[in-house]
């Protein structure tokens, strides 16, 4: 393969800056690196987010657990009994305000039916918590995805730059 004469016009029209007197093959392969860097950024940025879902889902859980093992000892749907639930959701109402769950329908007292209605609503946040993860981990692989592409054609681009130079250093 023979390579003719490499025009450095372009190039020397840049020049005072990082890319003076660097190849076309190099300053793109710098170029795409740089992207790349960004894209492996925002990648970590969303493997943080995914954390803190996952984090926020499996405190969702612990939550419901907990309030599930105490509101199933009251079997019987009487008035005392829907005073006891409403002391039982009084006692996480705080936590959950705080995971970010509706508490609005906890005050008062609960029949067994509604408890099991504000229970179900926990644990549907929760597998929102979840699903949306699931949704992040697409993302986050369209970021790896572009990173590798950024970081492969810089690759190409320094191969390129190789193989002309060892061209021009045969003629």
């Amino acid at each position: 393969m023979s390579v003719g004469a490499i025009s450095t016009s372009n190039v020397n029209a840049i020049k005072g800056t990082e890319f003076e007197g660097m190849s076309i093959q190099m300053m793109a392969a710098m170029v795409m690196l740089e992207v790349g860097a960004t894209k492996k950024k925002e990648a970590e940025m969303k493997i943080s987010d995914m954390k803190a879902q996952n984090d926020k889902a499996k405190s969702i859980n612990n939550l419901l657990d907990r309030m599930n093992a105490e509101l199933g000892a009251i079997t019987k749907d009487e008035d005392k009994d829907k005073a006891s639930r409403c002391a039982i959701l009084m006692k996480y109402v705080n936590e959950a305000q705080g995971l970010g769950l509706n508490t609005d329908r906890w005050i008062g007292p609960k029949s067994a039916e509604q408890v099991r209605a504000i229970t179900s609503g926990i644990q549907h946040a929760a597998e929102n918590c979840n699903s949306d993860n699931q949704t992040q981990m697409v993302k986050l692989q369209d970021f790896m995805g572009q990173y590798n592409s950024f970081v492969s054609g810089a690759s190409d681009q320094i191969k390129n730059a190789n193989q002309i130079l060892q061209g021009l250093a045969k003629n």
